[in-house]
């Protein structure tokens, strides 16, 4: 397994990553204007969402002691690994 620092800045890179991929989004989205689908909006807000989820539980795990940390990666790690999928692949 990873060390927590190395942990800590693989989420902050994929978070930052996909921080980009959504701003990226918008943009093109407001290029679209009344072009621009539901469901579109919909997957952006969804990707929104995700990343302040993410935020928060890099900033949960950050505050943690070792002992905790070790908890909420375990309880963590699934579901990052899907967030971290779903951002690499746009």
């Amino acid at each position: 397994m990873a060390d927590r620092s190395e942990i800590e800045r693989e989420m902050e890179k994929k978070l930052e990553q996909g921080q980009s991929t959504v701003d990226n989004m918008k943009e093109k989205m407001e290029e679209m204007g009344d072009e621009v689908s539901d469901e579109t909006k919909d997957a952006i807000h969804a990707a929104e969402r995700n990343l302040e989820k993410g935020k928060a539980k890099l900033h949960e795990l950050k505050e943690a002691s070792d002992e905790e940390f070790e908890e909420l990666w375990a309880d963590t790690k699934k579901v990052w690994h899907n967030v971290s999928d779903e951002v690499e692949a746009g």
